[in-house]
């Protein structure tokens, strides 16, 4: 559980309003010793404390006043069997109404900053997705480049790819189109061959249009690589190509 949904509920357990189940988690949060919630938790109820002191009370109106005098029995009334006045009903309705507002603002609270967090991984992601663009267009660019293009094989025939490739710089950017989205446990590598051998050039994944943009690591010198594939592992990845290979290509 994000921890900001335990302050939420220090604030509810402040006021007496949590049950069941999430009642008994909550204690049992605070036995563990969790310092916030138990500083968050003093803080309400110091808070609550002072909202009675914070409202100005208003005078009932005189008609007010004049029926309830009226009601009023003629014998003195035992203190136990004594009617509330009217303005001390809407004073405790005006304490549960402050308390529910302070309640309500600290959920609101959280949910603007969830919802900043995502927009804020978005736009992060944004700006990395523009800068590996603005990098694949500066190595394009460059004369020593090379377009490596990646078709489909039997497990996708319907995917394709574009390798930017730099030999000199061993550079590189892969652009993928139509690979099929993996399981939750796989996920997609790129293999650098040089001759036989496959060396490991990045675990990716893709969007709903089977689309990537994958910047290809450091790859070791002294090794000249004349093909490129696209293999589906496991989603750590893998040292050496194991599964079904979807993109080949050669230099």
């Amino acid at each position: 559980m994000n921890h900001d949904e335990w302050l939420a509920r220090a604030d509810v357990y402040a006021l007496d309003a949590l049950d069941g189940e999430e009642l008994r988690e909550f204690e049992a949060h605070l036995a563990a010793g969790c310092s916030p919630c138990e500083t968050r938790l003093r803080e309400t109820r110091e808070a609550l404390t002072l909202v009675p002191q914070s409202l100005v009370p208003v005078p009932p109106p005189p008609e007010v006043k004049s029926r309830l005098l009226a009601r009023l029995p003629s014998k003195p009334v035992r203190p136990e069997t004594k009617r509330r006045p009217g303005w001390l009903w809407w004073w405790t309705s005006a304490t549960a109404v402050a308390a529910a507002a302070i309640i309500i603002l600290g959920w609101s609270l959280i949910h603007t900053r969830q919802t900043l967090d995502k927009l804020e991984g978005q736009v992060s992601g944004l700006q990395t997705a523009l800068a590996d663009r603005d990098e694949a267009l500066r190595l394009l660019s460059d004369p020593q480049a090379r377009l490596i293009r990646l078709a489909g094989l039997s497990p996708s025939p319907a995917a394709s790819a574009q390798l930017v490739w730099n030999p000199v710089t061993r550079q590189g950017f892969l652009l993928t189109a139509g690979l099929p989205i993996p399981p939750s446990d796989k996920a997609y590598e790129l293999w650098a061959i040089a001759g036989n051998e496959p060396v490991p050039a990045g675990v990716f994944r893709v969007d709903r249009g089977g689309r990537a943009i994958v910047r290809l690591p450091n790859l070791p010198g002294g090794k000249t690589f004349d093909k490129f594939a696209v293999t589906l592992e496991p989603a750590a990845g893998v040292e050496k190509p194991s599964g079904a290979m979807h993109l080949l290509g050669s230099a």
